[in-house]
């Protein structure tokens, strides 16, 4: 089988829901969110990713270790992440 197709709209499904969850929890603007400033450099913890792991999992479907989050440290290359596996799930 080959790659699965990573569309724009699963990426960009990813960084929304990311911007607007973490925008929400650290109460942080949603415009000009720094999508590519890793987690930490803003605040966000160990305790809350791995809550933001599991919210993932509900909203995507998809399973989503915890650690994935610390291995791919800001919301663009998480989405970059994510995408591909969401394109499987198609």
């Amino acid at each position: 089988m080959g790659d699965p197709v990573v569309t724009q709209t699963d990426r960009e499904r990813v960084v929304d829901w990311m911007v607007q969850h973490i925008g929400s929890v650290l109460e942080m603007p949603k415009d000009n969110f720094p999508i590519e400033e890793r987690f930490d450099a803003y605040g966000l913890d160990s305790i809350e990713a791995v809550i933001m792991a599991g919210l993932m999992e509900e909203e995507f479907g998809v399973p989503i270790d915890p650690m994935a989050l610390f291995q791919n440290p800001s919301v663009a290359k998480f989405a970059d992440f994510l995408a591909p596996l969401l394109s499987e799930r198609r």
